[in-house]
């Protein structure tokens, strides 16, 4: 099956977990890491809410969902206010899709649905029901 890159990288990477094929995973999954544990002290994440996001599973505390707000706004996908910063997501997703207009086409249309839906004041909260929309419009357009 054909995967699109994550389309806000953190997004992407643990929430999306849509990836491109022929770009550095690797490489990415090693930022994403990077980022994340850097975040964890930051937030007072667990292991086990590293454990969450790297298997792309829901949240199961606080702490986690805060996690993936620290990751999130660490690559500028989520700003100040608690909202995806549509530009930057973007231009990751032009990072990530390549030369393929096609992929480009659907990441954008992903992350504008998901830019587009109403979320919680709360960072933390907002940065989890941005994850389950990315899943959830990975998963309609046959992504997962």
């Amino acid at each position: 099956m054909q995967r699109l890159p994550a389309i806000f990288v953190a997004v992407l990477l643990f929430s999306v977990a849509v990836l491109v094929r022929g770009f550095d995973e690797k490489e990415a999954m090693a930022k994403l890491m990077e980022s994340a544990e850097s975040c964890m002290g930051e937030v007072g994440a667990a292991q086990s809410d590293l454990q969450d996001l790297v298997k792309k599973q829901p949240a199961s505390t606080y702490e986690g969902k805060c996690l993936r707000a620290c990751v999130m706004k660490s690559f500028g996908l989520l700003n100040s206010s608690g909202k995806l910063d549509t530009e930057a997501g973007h231009e990751k997703a032009k990072q990530y899709t390549g030369d393929d207009p096609a992929k480009l086409k659907l990441a954008l249309e992903i992350g504008d649905t998901c830019a587009g839906i109403s979320v919680p004041e709360d960072h933390c909260e907002a940065a989890e029901a941005y994850g389950a929309c990315f899943k959830s419009e990975a998963t309609k357009h046959g992504l997962m």
